[in-house]
């Protein structure tokens, strides 16, 4: 009796396109071919027109979780493709992935100048910031955040708590989309720096 192969092609090539560098631009974004039933395409390609269709990778204690969606090659093939990932750390509360920034960095005011919030850790909805100034740290701030190797992103935010070990934690006001793409991208690319095994193709 002939072995069967644990996985097909699909299935292998899906698993490979998970570790590929993946892109916010539906033009650049790579492609994923389905294999299956023609029932299951025609359900996947609704989902993926008319609702959020998303695709989700653990490694470790993470959760990547990706956006699905219809996009058209030269052929005017539909594909699947896939947006770039938001990454969550999975224990008994699920929450944003925090980067951790080394050094840590300063958010500037609109002139240039740096404040006296220093960024140390980052994710999509919060940071943990070191106050170096004198008296209270502010309950709301709007300032830059510089951003290695792209342009800053203009944010908000407003004081939770301080931490134990003498941090401030600032819940993020919600970004425009353009800010919120780049910052979903700049912190996907430091995971993959951070985690090359997680991403090698």
């Amino acid at each position: 009796m002939q072995d069967q192969p644990l996985l097909t092609q699909a299935e292998r090539d899906f698993i490979q396109q998970l570790h590929q560098p993946v892109t916010d631009k539906p033009g650049s974004a790579p492609s994923l071919q389905v294999d299956a039933a023609e029932q299951l395409k025609a359900l996947l390609a609704n989902c993926a027109a008319n609702q959020q269709l998303t695709i989700e990778a653990h490694f470790a204690n993470q959760r990547l979780t990706f956006t699905a969606y219809l996009s058209e090659d030269d052929q005017h093939e539909q594909y699947l493709a896939l947006g770039t990932p938001q990454i969550f750390d999975e224990g008994p509360a699920s929450r944003a992935w925090r980067l951790p920034l080394e050094p840590a960095i300063a958010l500037r005011h609109r002139n240039g100048k740096a404040s006296e919030l220093w960024v140390h850790e980052l994710s999509m909805n919060g940071l943990l910031v070191e106050y170096r100034g004198k008296g209270q740290p502010p309950v709301h701030f709007s300032l830059i955040l510089p951003l290695s190797g792209q342009k800053p992103i203009a944010i908000e935010g407003v004081r939770v708590r301080r931490t134990g070990g003498g941090l401030q934690a600032y819940r993020l006001e919600a970004l425009d989309q353009r800010g919120s793409d780049r910052l979903l991208q700049f912190i996907y690319d430091q995971h993959r720096v951070r985690f090359p095994e997680a991403h090698r193709a």
